[in-house]
């Protein structure tokens, strides 16, 4: 039987736990399944590969339309590096690095209208969570969260079945 993906917000292990207060979006998804010795950065681009073509054709529409708003350009989930150690600071796909260690990894976008912070964590050696915290800066940031946060909650358990099915 394929374990289950549980979603709710983060809880006091999430790396993104200080984080909560005064967030506008807080949602957790994780899962059992065989860490296999990976490290959550290993988790983390194993997630942005398996992405669905529709989903980074999504973003590629966000980009266009919303440059125009002031939203700047992303590019695309799936194009993270797949070699090396980045470092603090340095961009990992659509979101810069802000920490990582062998159990979790967490990443940041933070532009005019909003902030967004996800972390891959690995809890003990079966359990895979990716967590996300959002504070919005502006009506527009309000505005722009309404569809992502539907997509987001659909997508994120999505990409940790695939997870679970892959490393079965």
């Amino acid at each position: 039987m394929t374990p289950r993906v549980v979603s709710g917000v983060p809880d006091a292990r999430s790396a993104l736990y200080a984080q909560l207060p005064g967030a506008d979006f807080r949602h957790a998804s994780r899962v059992q399944t065989l860490r296999g010795g990976r490290t959550a950065l290993q988790a983390y681009r194993n997630l942005a590969a398996a992405v669905p073509g529709w989903f980074d054709g999504l973003m590629t529409l966000r980009n266009r339309s919303l440059r125009l708003l002031g939203m700047k350009d992303l590019g695309a989930l799936r194009a993270v590096q797949t070699t090396g150690t980045p470092r603090p600071g340095e961009r990992l796909g659509i979101f810069t690095l802000q920490a990582l260690g062998d159990a979790a990894i967490v990443l940041e976008d933070d532009d005019r209208h909003l902030r967004v912070q996800l972390a891959v964590q690995w809890h003990g050696d079966s359990v895979l969570e990716v967590a996300t915290v959002v504070h919005v800066h502006n009506a527009f940031g309000h505005l722009y969260m309404q569809p992502v946060a539907s997509i987001h909650r659909l997508i994120v358990p999505h990409l940790l079945q695939r997870q679970v099915r892959a490393y079965a």
